[in-house]
Parts: structure tokens; C-alpha cells; sequence
């Protein structure tokens, strides 16, 4: 190549750099989050309860879709989540039970719905502002017997949508164990079963942690300097 073909393409490329940096920045934030508990199908597959589940075992903060899909998928690729015969744990619940969220990046809310077997039980907004990490609702009047609830976690200034489908029984002998709220500067306490992804806080032993990547059963306080979860002090 000669050497002016050379600085012909060195311009070219510095030309370039600029536009391709606006296109980035001009990327929308993402928001992710999946139901923890009662554990949603996408959480069987992280923890493991239900295996064969394919990608969605890493992500299971991930499914997400344009709104108004009544699919457990919202017609994402994870529809694996959307066979009802895969063997998907069913919970018992009572009729008035907290639904807890577990969220890997937080952006603004239009509402979170939950559909009882594809009708619309009950909506909670959130004043279209940011949520935080766990998001707990209180789902009340849900009817007895077997169901599938979808609950759809609606984004405030995107077209898009999260999507996860609990398997319950819901009846006067059963209940669901929701994760511990927040104790004074201490996050959700950490829990041996949950999936965390990279920036998810925890506390644990009065200590603040955040984790560095994704894991699960790796306990705060035990990985070393450069492990997963990268103590921030006492909480």
C-alpha cells in the first residue's frame, strides 16, 4: 500500500469515530428483572430446579419483549419458557401472596400487571419513575386452584416489556417465603439459591457486597480479594 492510500485510510477512520460514538451513546439504557419469588420459570432454570432450559439458565433477568404479549416468553427466543409440559415447579400460595422482583438494571416503569391464566388480575404503577433492586408486590383476591400467573413488568419511555410466568396452587394451606427487606444501609440479604448477575448488591453478616459477575451459592465474605463479590464495607 502506498503512503498516501495509507493517510487516505488513517482520515477515513478518524473521520468515522465521532459517528460511530454518537450511534453508542445513542443506544437505549436496558432495563432487566425476573420474579424470584414465587419462583418463575426462568428462575427454575437459573437455579436449576429444572434443567435443559438452554440460554435462559444465564439470564434469567433477560426476557424481554415488545408489551403486550400474553406469552410466559413474550415472544423472545427463550420459548422454552413457554411449554407448560417442561415439568416447571408448581408453588403453593395463598389467595393474598407477595410477588418479589429481582432487578439487574433499573428504568423507568409504566406499571407491573399480573394475568391469572390470560386475564388481567391486578396492575401496580410506579409514578413512571426508576425502581429499585427488589420490587415487592402484594397480589390479592388470586382464585383457588392450579393456575398460570404471567407477570409483565411494562417499561415507561420504551416499547418493550419483561415477561415471567409463576406455576402456582393457590389455596388456605400454603405460602411463599419472600426474600428479607432491607435493614437500615443494608441491601436484600443474600440468599444461597438466588442468581445474581454483575452490580447486584447484597448484604450479608452486616456487610455490604456486589458482585463482580454471575453466580449463585458463592457466599459474600468466603471468595477472596478478586472473587465474585467484592466486600463494600460494613452496612
Amino acid at each position: 500500500m502506498t503512503l498516501r492510500r495509507r493517510l487516505a485510510v488513517l482520515a477515513a477512520a478518524l473521520l468515522a469515530a465521532p459517528l460511530i460514538t454518537v450511534i453508542v451513546s445513542a443506544s437505549p439504557a436496558s432495563a432487566h428483572g425476573w420474579v424470584t419469588s414465587p419462583p418463575s420459570r426462568q428462575d427454575q432454570c437459573a437455579t436449576g430446579v429444572v434443567a435443559n432450559c438452554g440460554q435462559i439458565q444465564y439470564e434469567p433477568q433477560s426476557v424481554e419483549a415488545p408489551k403486550g404479549s400474553r406469552l410466559c416468553s413474550g415472544g423472545s427466543s427463550y420459548t422454552v419458557l413457554d411449554q407448560d409440559d417442561k415439568g416447571w415447579r408448581v408453588t403453593n400460595i395463598n389467595s393474598s401472596t407477595t410477588f418479589s422482583w429481582r432487578n439487574t438494571a433499573m428504568h423507568r416503569t409504566l406499571n407491573w400487571q399480573y394475568y391469572v391464566d390470560g386475564n388481567l388480575h391486578q396492575t401496580f404503577t410506579n409514578g413512571n419513575t426508576q425502581p429499585p433492586q427488589v420490587v415487592n408486590h402484594n397480589v390479592t383476591g388470586l382464585p383457588s386452584g392450579r393456575h398460570k400467573i404471567l407477570a409483565v413488568w411494562n417499561i415507561y419511555d420504551t416499547a418493550m416489556a419483561f415477561y415471567a410466568c409463576v406455576d402456582v396452587n393457590v389455596g388456605s394451606g400454603g405460602g411463599t417465603t419472600t426474600p428479607p427487606p432491607p435493614t437500615g444501609n443494608c441491601p436484600a440479604a443474600w440468599s444461597a439459591s438466588a442468581v445474581y448477575t454483575g452490580g447486584m448488591t447484597v448484604s450479608h453478616k452486616s456487610r455490604k457486597y456486589t458482585a463482580r459477575w454471575w453466580t449463585q451459592g458463592e457466599e459474600p465474605g468466603t471468595t477472596g480479594e478478586w472473587g465474585v463479590w467484592q466486600d463494600n464495607g460494613a452496612c
